[in-house]
C-alpha cells in the first residue's frame, strides 16, 4: 500500500513537471512570436500614406502586375515586400554644364516637374524601378537639352524670354513617357555664362537699348517738326483768308467806329482833327 502511494505521488510530480515545461515552452513560444512580430512589424504591416501607391513583390510569383495598393493599411507575409511610390506631382532641380553653338559653355539650372503614371506603376517598377528619376527623367532631359542648346549662341540662350528651351524639352521628352513617367513641365531657373561672355552680352544689350532710345528720341523730334510745320501752314492759310477779307473800305469803317467809341468815352484825350492818309482823325493820347 505504501508502495502504491509513493508511485502515485511520483506520477503527480511528473505531471506537474510536465505542465511546467509545457507552460515554459508556450511562454517561450509567445515571447518568440512577440520578438518576431516586433522585428518584422515593418515587413508585415504596411502603411500607404496619402499621395502614395504600392506595388507588391511576392517571393513565389514575383511582382503583382494587375493590382496597385492604394492608401491605407495593408498586411502581407514577411517574405514578401511592398514598394511604395510617391505619385504626387513633384519638382526636382539639377545643374548642367552644356556647350552652345561655337563651343562656349553655359551653366543651366533646370527644374523638372514630374510624376509616375499611376495606371502603369507595376510596369514602371519592373522595367525601371524606384530610381526612375536618375535612370530616366534626368538623363533624357539632359540629352534633349544638349541637343537644343547646341543649336543656339550664348546670347540667344541668355536673352531668351519666350521659354523656347522649355517648350523644346517638353515636346521632345516622349521617351520618358514611354517609360511610364509623366513630365508635366521643364523650367529653366537660371542661365550662367562665363564672366567674359556675360559682360560682352550685357554690354551689347546695353548699347542696343541705348540705340533704341536714341531712335525713339529722333522719332519724337521728327514728329515735333512735322507738328510745327502743320501749325505754320495753318497760320499762313489763316492770314491769307484774313488778308482777303480786309478791304480798304472795311478798315476805314472800323476806324470810324473806333473813333466814335473813343469820343463818347468819359476818358480825357487829345484828338487832332485833320485828314490823314485814310481820312481819319489822329488820336495822340489819353488820360484817366
Amino acid at each position: 500500500m505504501a508502495y502504491e502511494d509513493d508511485f502515485d505521488d511520483y506520477e503527480e510530480v511528473l505531471k506537474s513537471e510536465r505542465r511546467r515545461r509545457l507552460q515554459l515552452y508556450f511562454l517561450i513560444f509567445l515571447i518568440g512570436i512577440g520578438v518576431g512580430l516586433a522585428l518584422l512589424w515593418n515587413r508585415i504591416v504596411i502603411t500607404v500614406h496619402s499621395g502614395e501607391a504600392g506595388v507588391l513583390y511576392r517571393w513565389v510569383s514575383g511582382t503583382e502586375m494587375n493590382r496597385i495598393y492604394g492608401e491605407g493599411l495593408h498586411v502581407i507575409w514577411p517574405w514578401n515586400r511592398m514598394y511604395i511610390y510617391n505619385v504626387r506631382l513633384q519638382t526636382k532641380e539639377r545643374n548642367y554644364t552644356m556647350l552652345t553653338q561655337g563651343g562656349l559653355p553655359i551653366d543651366l539650372q533646370i527644374a523638372v516637374r514630374y510624376r509616375p503614371d499611376l495606371r502603369l506603376l507595376p510596369l514602371l517598377h519592373v522595367t525601371v524601378g524606384p530610381e526612375y528619376l536618375d535612370k530616366v527623367v534626368f538623363p533624357e532631359t539632359e540629352a534633349v537639352l544638349r541637343r537644343a542648346v547646341g543649336q543656339y549662341t550664348p546670347e540667344q540662350v541668355y536673352t531668351s524670354k519666350r521659354g523656347f528651351l522649355e517648350s523644346i524639352v517638353v515636346s521632345s521628352l516622349t521617351n520618358v513617357e514611354d517609360r511610364y513617367v509623366i513630365v508635366d513641365d521643364v523650367l529653366v531657373r537660371s542661365v550662367e555664362l562665363p564672366p567674359a561672355v556675360r559682360l560682352a552680352v550685357e554690354r551689347k544689350l546695353t548699347l542696343s537699348e541705348e540705340e533704341k532710345a536714341y531712335k525713339y528720341r529722333i522719332g519724337i523730334e521728327h514728329k515735333e517738326a512735322e507738328r510745327k510745320k502743320i501749325e505754320a501752314e495753318g497760320i499762313r492759310k489763316y492770314q491769307d483768308i484774313i488778308k482777303q477779307s480786309l478791304t480798304e473800305d472795311l478798315l476805314r469803317w472800323q476806324g470810324v467806329q473806333a473813333t466814335k467809341d473813343l469820343a463818347t468815352s468819359p476818358n480825357s484825350k487829345t484828338v487832332v482833327i485833320g485828314s490823314g492818309k485814310d481820312g481819319l482823325p489822329l488820336i495822340l493820347g489819353s488820360d484817366r
